[in-house]
């Protein structure tokens, strides 16, 4: 089985090596010559765009930006889907609204293309350890058969439903990841102008009920983590509520909080 890689970015290129680690032929493109010639050391063919990238692959993975870079790199003139033969799939990690990933599974069909979305979480470390998680919308058949791929990073890999349901749990996953961001923060803050050991209180909570991965990693990982990412999930997941008449106040709360810090970067 051919694959395809566009966006081998920070946690890009750790899956894609880990894909060429697999076993599996591996073609590559990314805006980024450099990020290219990294790949191209450890084995990688590298396309000149992202058609011929669909022209070489039975899968075609993609870790792009945002639903923009999404449609453009599938969609667009020298896209994936001008070059992708019948039969083929198109799996993308990117974050992007579920909306975006129907728009595109539709656009696939239309060439005898499956589609299916597949956001993962776990970060770089998640990468190198191959620990990741992925979350799996599109049809059962394409997830069976895109499974050995995602194995090659992923330790769970759970089909949610049909196309777009992965990105929507995504969405779920990003309130709840960032309202422990908010709790350790303001926790920490707290701690900090009272004069406790910070490191000792990660310590102290990791070991009570208020434990989470969160302050576990807050030091090393979560404490000047951005959070513009946050904040355009956060923004999704208000649009999702408002259009389902569900009141959800943390993800307007963590937005209200954070786009600040985010301009200041």
């Amino acid at each position: 089985m051919n694959v395809g890689y566009i966006g081998v970015g920070m946690i890009g290129r750790l899956m894609a090596a880990n894909i060429l680690a697999g076993g599996f032929p591996l073609m590559v493109y990314d805006l980024r010559k450099e990020a290219m010639n990294e790949m191209a050391k450890l084995g990688a063919l590298i396309a000149a765009s992202p058609k011929q990238v669909g022209e070489f692959a039975d899968i075609v993975a993609l870790s792009v930006n945002d639903d923009a870079q999404v449609e453009d790199v599938i969609l667009g003139t020298n896209g994936v889907l001008e070059g992708i033969a019948s039969g083929a799939i198109i799996a993308i990690h990117s974050t992007i609204a579920p909306e975006t990933a129907v728009k595109i599974g539709k656009a696939a069909a239309e060439h005898r293309v499956s589609v299916v979305d597949a956001p993962i979480s776990g970060g770089p470390e998640g990468a190198i350890a191959r620990t990741m998680l992925y979350m799996v919308g599109g049809d059962e058949a394409s997830f069976e058969r895109c499974k050995p791929l995602f194995a090659t990073s992923g330790a769970t890999i759970i089909h949610m439903g049909p196309l777009g349901s992965g990105a929507l749990t995504r969405i779920v996953h990003h309130v709840i990841l960032g309202l422990n961001r908010f709790a350790a923060d303001e926790g920490m803050k707290l701690a900090q102008a009272v004069g406790l050991d910070v490191a000792k209180v990660c310590r102290a909570v990791s070991a009570g009920e208020a434990q989470s991965l969160v302050v576990a990693r807050y030091l090393e990982k979560y404490r000047d983590m951005p959070t513009s990412g946050q904040c355009r999930v956060a923004g999704m997941a208000m649009q999702l509520a408002n259009a389902k008449g569900v009141p959800l106040i943390g993800p307007a709360l963590f937005a209200q909080l954070y786009l600040p810090a985010v301009g200041k970067r």
